[in-house]
């Protein structure tokens, strides 16, 4: 009876031991559920942010692309002012009579 009595304590020993493991996996699963649902609330975040970015990026670089080329014209301009003004001083009385038809190549 004694053994009976000892076999009995082991047997809801073990039950026990069972049950808290259970629990326990049971409480580890729920933490990872969990830690699983920030991870995708925070990817979604993350890839909004990233989908703003590139939206601007993208019209800095249409911008960037714009202002490249007004500074090509405007550096053409200049460069043609400038061989007005070197012509004007290399011809001091021709200028006066040409200006009307350089103005009007412009």
């Amino acid at each position: 009876m004694v053994i009976d009595e000892r076999k009995r304590r082991r047997m809801l020993s073990n039950r026990e031991s069972a049950r808290r493991s259970r629990m326990r996996k049971q409480r580890h699963l729920e933490n990872l559920r969990n830690q699983l649902n920030k991870c995708r609330v925070e990817n979604r975040e993350l890839n909004n942010r990233l989908q703003f970015i590139v939206h601007h990026l993208n019209r800095i670089r249409t911008e960037n692309q714009w202002l490249r080329s007004e500074r090509t014209v405007l550096w053409q301009k200049l460069s043609d002012f400038t061989q007005i003004l070197v012509f004007q001083e290399l011809h001091p009385l021709d200028h006066i009579s040409n200006i009307p038809c350089m103005v009007a190549m412009q």
